[in-house]
């Protein structure tokens, strides 16, 4: 889900984010999917570690002009996660927020990141969304559903890939 709450960022730095995962996906300047909930940043560990789909995910943000903060924070509708509607330009990169509700189990936490960091690339791939305006319109037009405002199937498939890889990985079975 996605919301229209617009915040202040968090100008953090994620130490530590990506151990054990090749620099690349770093994307040169530091870790470009970022915390500064030290929970949230060991979800997004576990999620890079045990979810092929996640890893991809955060790969991909790597290789566009984003930055990603995921943040603890409450998101309308009563959803449990959320890309906020607002793009904030700066240095060359456009910066977006994923909102997590932290009180979830671990699996549901990695599973709604990975959801949100899909629509957050769905944003960065496209490189006319510049602004507010221009993310609401894109959700607006490209939805699946008209009964669920700002959904994509991507990002539904992959929170449900990440669940279920992160759900293997925890009974020792790897896909």
């Amino acid at each position: 889900m996605i919301s229209l709450r617009v915040g202040v960022l968090s100008a953090v730095t994620a130490a530590g984010l990506f151990a054990g995962v090749p620099n690349a996906l770093a994307g040169g300047i530091g870790p470009r999917v970022r915390s500064s909930h030290a929970y949230l940043r060991a979800m997004i560990d576990e999620a890079v570690m045990r979810s092929p789909t996640f890893r991809d995910l955060v790969a991909a943000i790597g290789a566009t002009d984003g930055i990603v903060y995921v943040e603890q924070g409450a998101c309308k509708h009563g959803v449990r996660a959320c890309l906020a509607l607002d793009v904030t330009p700066a240095a060359g990169f456009r910066i977006l927020r994923v909102l997590v509700d932290a009180r979830q189990p671990d699996w549901d936490v990695m599973a709604s990141i990975g959801h949100e960091l899909r629509h957050a690339l769905e944003v960065l791939e496209n490189r006319a969304i510049v602004d507010n305006a221009g993310i609401y319109l894109f959700y607006a037009e490209t939805r699946d559903a008209k009964d669920r405002p700002f959904e994509t199937r991507a990002a539904t498939e992959a929170g449900f890939a990440v669940r279920r890889e992160v759900s293997s990985f925890a009974r020792g079975k790897l896909d």
